[in-house]
């Protein structure tokens, strides 16, 4: 007597495949994701460390003596206005990085790029900075980004920031030292030459990397990528600039001769700081270099609160469009991977 087993399913043992694989790709998933959310975490409390160590070392003293010479309304006022100026800065200068991260060949959209703008922009506030890496790396490989052509962004960004700052930064000096000293304006020179010959750039770093023995880069940027970073860039130094100037008018500066020492003056200290790599974001160098500057338009006594002011300032608003422009790029990326998943369960991140 044969027994029948009835007719095979040949779905079957294809079902029980896609099952095995589906259950992998979801404890992968898992794992990848905790991992995504410690370092997430160890990010927050370095920066929330950092950014508690910046405020309690300074002295702040100056700054309520200021204040307490004004009216409260006239300080919030005044307060209110220093921070969004150097906050639509901050925006141009994200731009400015976008622009370049763009024409690299990085082909995504505007949250994802600042999602990697922001972190990058935030570790500053780090302690060492080395916390911020593998979480700019991550974000690098969610989107085919390897780690030279994001190292290459950057220095090319930093490259653009520190040209323009220090171009702006010399309209300055006929203002801080005498008309004499119009002269320095011929500096803007090599700025200009970059923006008519921007391949002038590329060729300057790879001859670097030739006299370092090193590599040649593996990126390049366009000529329409190089003057879209230029002008943007620039007009971040001259926006965010005005908030000092705003400051020192309310400390009693005289509006049109400290006009250029402020909205100039602060790209130059800034980028002071930005060169003097070994202090945590200029920290006393970009100070010393206002008081320099506003010292000939006001007296030191009150120079000293403006430009402690200005470092409060900058401190709050790079935080507050930093971790802001963070957070609303993560939710904007997180809620399009749950649009996808939802689609395609497989995908993770």
């Amino acid at each position: 007597m044969t027994g029948s087993t009835g007719p095979v399913d040949p779905s079957g043992s294809t079902g029980s495949v896609v099952e095995a694989v589906r259950r992998a790709v979801e404890r992968r998933s898992g794992w990848w994701r905790r991992v995504n959310q410690l370092l997430v975490v160890v990010f927050g409390l370095a920066l929330t460390v950092g950014l508690v160590l910046f405020l309690r070392d300074q002295d702040w003293t100056p700054v309520r003596t200021l204040a307490q010479r004004l009216d409260p309304v006239q300080v919030g006022l005044v307060l209110g206005g220093a921070l969004l100026i150097n906050s639509v800065g901050l925006l141009l200068g994200y731009h400015s990085w976008q622009a370049l991260f763009a024409d690299l060949g990085a082909a995504v959209d505007r949250w994802t790029a600042a999602r990697l703008f922001f972190v990058g922009f935030l570790a500053k506030f780090v302690p060492g900075r080395f916390v911020a890496l593998p979480v700019l790396l991550r974000l690098g490989k969610e989107i085919n980004v390897g780690a030279v052509r994001l190292a290459g962004v950057f220095l090319l960004s930093w490259v653009v920031v520190a040209l323009t700052g220090m171009t702006v930064g010399l309209a300055a000096g006929p203002a801080v030292f005498d008309r004499a000293a119009g002269w320095m304006l011929l500096a803007v020179l090599p700025l200009v030459a970059l923006f008519v010959r921007p391949d002038l750039l590329n060729r300057g770093l790879a001859r670097t990397a030739r006299l370092l023995r090193r590599p040649p880069p593996q990126v390049s940027a366009s000529r329409a990528g190089i003057r879209r970073a230029i002008t943007t860039q620039s007009l971040s130094w001259v926006i965010s600039g005005h908030h000092l100037w705003l400051l020192a008018l309310t400390a009693g500066a005289p509006p049109l001769r400290s006009y250029l020492v402020c909205v100039a003056g602060f790209a130059a200290a800034t980028v002071a700081g930005l060169l003097v790599m070994v202090v945590p974001d200029g920290l006393g160098v970009r100070e010393a270099v206002l008081m320099v500057g506003l010292a000939t338009v006001m007296p030191v006594s009150v120079a000293a609160p403006v430009v402690l002011t200005s470092r409060l300032v900058c401190a709050v608003s790079e935080v507050a469009v930093g971790a802001g422009g963070l957070l609303l790029a993560q939710y904007v990326h997180r809620r399009r991977l749950g649009l996808r998943r939802a689609v395609d369960p497989a995908l993770t991140g």
